[in-house]
């Protein structure tokens, strides 16, 4: 669980730039949910905080809470003392200055529903997509705004070898290509913060009419938005958030959601199987300093934070990547003779989790022969198949087609300058092997999302 000096020093840049804006509060106190839908007017938070274990759910239960209610539940549940090793870790990881500042839902923001969205063909490798928010924010097909302008927009991304981000790329070209008026330039910084910040001011220098921007990390993306901004240059971020209060809009999705139904899962799981919550948990995480690691992560540790018995044995970082996964596992397998739960902050992350497990044919390895669980994010084809063959045991999706969406609020914003500065996309349901309903909450099949899935089908 020990950061290496390159990490601490990523942290700390991550963790200045963001206590610079006014967040310095890094430990989380006992703090109650801001607001309350009218369905959930009977939880007691200040009973709530009190409990651990077992209690914990017997209170849920009690509840008789169901879909979106009951998720809200989960996802605004205080931090715990009730096990210090996880309350601590949490702290130490400044989560509660990720938190505060995460855009919240706007009233008006959709909702899920299966089947909505648009099927296209990727520009980028002929695949058939299903892009879910494709109503969200729309923009009719032919010439945009101004028919005599040409709208130059950059859009710079990291790891387009990576399915997940090569899909949102292909997500956001196919919106270029709907509109005859729009020239959209992708570049790929490798993960490479200064590359970004190359990218964008090579955009500034040449008077592009706007940017958009999925980064890797956030502070280091703070001083070239802020060039953006006196440049008169909107930048809008997507999926994670840049470290600068001055960017235009942000699209963000369902993170908070992620780690909480991951949580949810497995409290449901290990308390069916062994009749209380404990286990010896590995960490596979995205960078440190990332909002999808600390939201993620953070909503994940604050469920567990109720159960004393988790122990959290391993936490790692790599930058969402199938092979150091791997190797990062396999080297916990060796370690440790009891793991039972990898909980991984992507796809890609389960893909080598799974791979490190078959290796080692550690499946049944935990106490009474009882399987690992892998918990996933994200939908990748080949992770479903995973899901369907008992080896990934849910998976929280999280689409990568943001990006066709931030292209239309990123063009909406250069003619108006108005909306909503946050922009947040809805919960989707977690995905089992076969149909669940845990704590209320509805989850769909590996076979039911496949239509939303990417990647290829054919690993």
């Amino acid at each position: 669980m020990l950061m290496c000096n390159s990490e601490i020093k990523v942290w700390l840049f991550g963790f200045a730039a963001i206590v610079a804006t006014g967040f310095a509060q890094a430990q989380e106190q006992v703090r109650m949910p801001e607001t309350q839908q009218s369905n959930q007017a009977e939880i007691n938070w200040q009973k709530v905080v009190s409990l651990q274990g077992n209690e914990l759910i017997q209170y849920v239960d009690s509840l008789k809470l169901s879909g979106q209610a009951s998720l809200n539940f989960w996802k605004q549940l205080p931090l715990s003392h009730a096990n210090h090793q996880v309350a601590h870790f949490y702290n130490s990881q400044a989560f509660p200055i990720y938190m505060r500042r995460y855009p919240r839902p706007q009233k008006d923001a959709i909702e899920f529903t299966p089947n909505m969205g648009t099927k296209i063909i990727s520009p980028i490798d002929g695949n058939t997509l299903m892009l879910p928010f494709t109503d969200y924010y729309p923009i009719d097909s032919g010439i945009y705004g101004d028919a005599k302008k040409t709208y130059k927009i950059g859009f710079s991304t990291h790891g387009l070898e990576h399915p997940w981000l090569m899909n949102s790329a292909a997500s956001a070209q196919w919106q270029a290509n709907e509109l005859t008026n729009v020239e959209l330039s992708i570049a790929d910084a490798q993960f490479d913060n200064q590359v970004q910040a190359k990218h964008i001011d090579t955009w500034i220098e040449q008077q592009y009419d706007g940017i958009l921007i999925w980064p890797m990390q956030e502070a280091p993306t703070g001083p070239p938005v802020d060039r953006a901004y006196k440049a008169n240059i909107p930048v809008v971020s997507i999926d994670r958030l840049v470290g600068s209060a001055r960017v235009s809009k942000q699209i963000t999705g369902n993170f908070a959601a992620n780690g909480a139904q991951q949580a949810m899962y497995l409290v449901d799981r290990l308390y069916k199987e062994l009749g209380t919550v404990k286990a010896n948990v590995v960490l596979v995480r995205k960078p440190l300093g990332s909002t999808a690691d600390a939201m993620r992560t953070g909503h994940f540790l604050k469920v567990l934070s109720y159960f004393p018995e988790i122990n959290i044995i391993e936490s790692v970082h790599n930058n969402s990547d199938r092979e150091d996964s791997l190797q990062q596992v396999a080297k916990a397998l060796v370690s440790h003779s009891i793991i039972d739960v990898v909980f991984c902050t992507g796809a890609e992350q389960a893909m080598g989790a799974v791979k490190a497990i078959d290796d080692a044919n550690r499946w049944n390895s935990r106490a009474g022969g009882n399987k690992v669980i892998v918990l996933s994010n994200d939908e990748l084809h080949s992770s479903l198949d995973a899901i369907k063959e008992g080896k990934i045991a849910m998976a929280a999706p999280y689409t990568p087609f943001l990006a066709s969406l931030g292209l239309r609020v990123l063009l909406k914003h250069i003619e108006t300058g108005t909306g909503h500065k946050n922009i947040t996309t809805p919960d989707l349901p977690m995905i089992t092997k076969q149909r669940m309903n845990i704590f209320g909450v509805d989850t769909l099949s590996a076979e039911d999302w496949l239509p939303y899935s990417y990647g290829s089908t054919n690993e």
